[in-house]
């Protein structure tokens, strides 16, 4: 109660403000522009949309150097993203809630749509942005309007239209670790009715780590025919990407109709893992003798406290293609009635691939040895012998795996919306139907405490007592929606609305075989399960005068349960209660942009891992509370300078993991309490013909985190291990850009910049994992370059 009333006195401040100032006079003859948003699937103004949504340009996009859905990490409040070592697979984290399970049978909680599609599987969702008109961040649980129910928030990225007439805009950089890219849009002029636009995206840079082992081969064939002979990559944490949009516009006088297809071919390799040490529970007793041993063996631990130069990692080049149709068809039958359908095919592939999770795919050690490590009853003498046998000892090609991961996957989904938007005299009205297909196929290895002898995988007795072997599911899920929303103008200051959705999931499991490692309940069968949820909206709306916006909301979320790898899941479910202002002061010149929140987080579905076998579970209850600030200011001509805050703290009140209740010490994971951005930029009066210089400095900063729910313990007197390493300290990430731009070169414009990102170099565990060993995947260090564009 004590935080909801100083939330609410501080929104009261701030309206009062904006009442204040809007007398004002200008301090210059220049203004912040207007941002127009579809956070609530119809176009409004950013300051009059009672949502906590942060929108970003596709001019602040290339002036940020944003390339993928990845560098969108702390542009808006409480937003934190980063890769689970693979390229493909993204943590996304809003309001301390993170979406990142891979697995084909978990939603996200976090979706992501382009175009108004909903983009149904995490893998693949890091597409690079080829031609991208506007990113928006909603925050907060999205249970009305939007494609499919979340709980954490939504990204919404919209393309852009054609224009109609002949224009080619065309960027390309070069930088340190021989990074190249390169892209173009081209603007083709009206023929008839119709519109088009064409763009084209080439990214790709150097591994910064070199692979020990790189260029050594693993064959899976007697686990999967269809994995064959993976090769480990030479080196670690590379790219090359190349992608593609078609746009194509039809206007019928009343009827407008959007087709467009993207295409990304990825071919990228995981950022390298190494080892903080390993964990001693009851596994990893077993696997601490085995990194003892290998110095005397040729064997490569990939053990440190800090970060290694190069690492041995068992991982092989990732290939994932993405594509997607979509077709939109907007028709404005009347002036107050809009209908529009919006209608989409999309379909991923992952090959198969190997990640080195655990970062041992450099120990060496052998069936013969590992057999007289675990054998009770002998002796000292005995084990010693049999460890240094002549015939015993590992050859060449004779490895061990603490954790092998292989996987492939893909997957096909079919969606269809009409959606109806009604503008009456006091009423506003959106309202319509949802419908969405997805098959997803997948095939896991796993292979726990697994030693490989000439670089084979071989299936052994062991696989029974650790966990080893294939996993292979196919997921097949249907959903179906009827939602409206309601917004009452009472008064031509006062709104109320009222949100309601209708959700039916329809998920369907198909086992056909299941290693034990994956920690599963259920065996191979067919399992069917079907929830349906109601989700709710209600928002009240003060606008004091046109410099001001204040609302207090309630709203609910929902993501579906399901069988994930033979565990049954339940969905889980959020209610939050939210207050916000949004002001613009002085003029125009300062927007100030305030929210915040209370969330009641039930049957919050965890994954864990604990003593090599993965959990995952509905965890029990969680309560969240939290702010947010943005700010942008225009001081004088050509400064800019803005920034933002957020903070989320939550705290669980039940945590039931391994049958046990944790609450009392578990902490989200990679979530941080605090985040924030600060920015400038400066652009210089013009120099007589157009161009002129330009400026920016950059920083955002987020405070420390935790890489597992729980930590570490000593299986024999229970104290905390590797807690120095767990605990990621809180860092600045400062980023930088000066340039020449607006160059005339004939009737076009040019400009030439260097960039650099990290600039202070700093070293950042971004996602780690507790198998055995506690592991840690570093991001890369700094980056700079060059960069020239043209335009006309």
């Amino acid at each position: 109660m004590r935080f909801s009333t100083l939330a609410l006195c501080g929104v009261s401040v701030l309206a009062t403000a904006a009442h204040a100032e809007q007398a004002g006079p200008p301090l210059d003859n220049t203004s912040l522009e207007e941002i127009v948003v579809t956070a609530q699937r119809r176009e409004e103004s950013l300051q009059k949309v009672p949502v906590a949504v942060t929108a970003i340009s596709s001019e602040q996009l290339d002036q940020m150097r944003i390339t993928n859905v990845k560098n969108l990490a702390g542009l808006a409040p409480s937003l934190q993203i980063n890769t689970q070592g693979l390229a493909s697979n993204p943590t996304i984290i809003i309001r301390g809630i993170a979406s990142g399970t891979s697995n084909n049978a978990v939603d996200p909680k976090v979706g992501i749509y382009l175009d108004g599609v909903y983009i149904g599987r995490t893998v693949g969702s890091v597409f690079d942005l080829a031609d991208i008109q506007r990113v928006e961040v909603l925050r907060g649980p999205q249970g009305t309007l939007f494609g499919r129910n979340a709980t954490s928030g939504a990204i919404s990225l919209v393309s852009a239209a054609p224009k109609g007439e002949w224009g080619l805009k065309a960027t390309g950089s070069y930088g340190n670790y021989d990074a190249w890219r390169g892209k173009a849009v081209l603007d083709l002029p009206a023929f008839g009715p119709f519109t088009v636009k064409l763009a084209y995206l080439h990214d790709q840079i150097d591994g910064d780590y070199t692979n020990l082992i790189g260029g050594k081969t693993f064959n899976l064939s007697l686990r999967d025919p269809s994995f064959g002979t993976q090769t480990y990559a030479k080196k670690l944490g590379g790219r090359n990407i190349d992608g593609g949009q078609i746009a194509v516009r039809g206007e019928f006088g009343s009827l407008v109709t959007d087709y467009r297809f993207d295409y990304t071919d990825s071919r990228s390799v995981a950022r390298p893992a190494q080892n903080f040490g390993v964990i001693p529970d009851q596994s990893g007793q077993i696997l601490a003798p085995i990194f003892a041993l290998q110095p005397l063996f040729g064997g490569i631990t990939n053990t440190s406290p800090t970060r290694l130069r190069a690492v041995a990692n068992a991982t092989s080049e990732e290939h994932v293609v993405t594509q997607g149709h979509s077709f939109t068809m907007t028709l404005n039958a009347t002036d107050r009635l809009t209908v529009k359908s919006i209608t989409a095919y999309r379909k991923f592939r992952q090959d198969p691939n190997l990640f080195d999770l655990a970062s041992t795919g450099g120990l060496r050690f052998t069936f013969a040895q590992f057999g007289a490590l675990i054998t009770p009853g002998l002796t000292p003498a005995q084990i010693q012998g049999a460890l240094f046998a002549p015939a015993n000892i590992p050859g060449p090609n004779d490895y061990f795996f603490s954790l092998l991961a292989a996987r492939k996957t893909s997957q096909r989904q079919f969606s269809q919306e009409v959606q109806f938007q009604i503008d009456g005299d006091n009423y506003d009205l959106t309202t319509g139907v949802f419908y969405f297909h997805e098959r997803s196929p997948a095939t896991d290895i796993l292979g726990v405490l697994q030693p490989m002898p000439g670089g084979v995988n071989v299936p052994s007795p062991l696989d029974a007592a650790f966990g080893s072997g294939v996993t292979r599911t196919l997921a097949i899920n249907d959903s179906w929606a009827g939602y409206g929303q309601l917004t009452y103008h009472l008064t031509d200051t006062f709104d109320v609305t009222a949100g309601l959705r209708g959700t039916i999931d329809d998920r369907e499991n198909v086992i056909s075989s299941v290693s034990g490692a994956q920690g599963g309940q259920l065996g191979v069968g067919t399992y069917k399960v079907s929830y349906k949820r109601l989700t709710y909206t209600g928002i009240a709306t003060w606008r004091p005068n046109s410099d001001a916006t204040v609302y207090a909301k309630v709203s609910s979320g929902y993501v579906a349960g399901g069988i994930l790898s033979g565990i049954a899941y339940k969905p889980e479910t959020l209610l939050a209660y939210e207050v916000g202002a949004k002001t613009q002061l002085f003029n125009n010149r300062l927007r100030l942009n305030a929210s915040a929140y209370i969330s009641d987080y039930k049957d919050l579905q965890t994954q864990n891992f604990i003593n090599g076998r993965q959990f995952f579970d509905n965890a029990g209850k969680a309560d969240i509370k939290g702010f947010e600030l943005e700010a942008e200011w225009l001081p004088v001509r050509g400064l800019m300078l803005s920034g933002n805050i957020g903070y989320a703290d939550l705290n669980y009140k039940t945590f039931i993991l391994n049958g046990v209740d944790v609450a009392s010490f578990a902490r989200t994971t990679y979530s941080s309490k605090w985040t924030g951005r600060l920015s400038a930029q400066y652009d210089a009066p013009d120099m007589g013909n157009g161009m002129h210089l330009q400026g920016r400095a950059e920083g955002r900063y987020r405070s420390h985190y935790f890489l597992t729910s729980t930590p570490q313990r000593n299986i024999l007197n229970g104290q905390t291990v590797l807690e120095e390493f767990n605990r990621r300290p809180g860092y600045w990430l400062v980023d930088g850009r000066f340039g020449l731009v607006d160059i005339p070169v004939g009737g076009a414009k040019a400009s030439v910049s260097a960039f650099g990102q990290n600039l202070f170099d700093k070293k950042i565990v971004s996602f780690g994992a507790s198998v055995l060993a506690l592991s840690g995947t570093y991001e890369r260090g700094r980056t700079y370059g060059v960069e020239l564009g043209f335009a006309f």
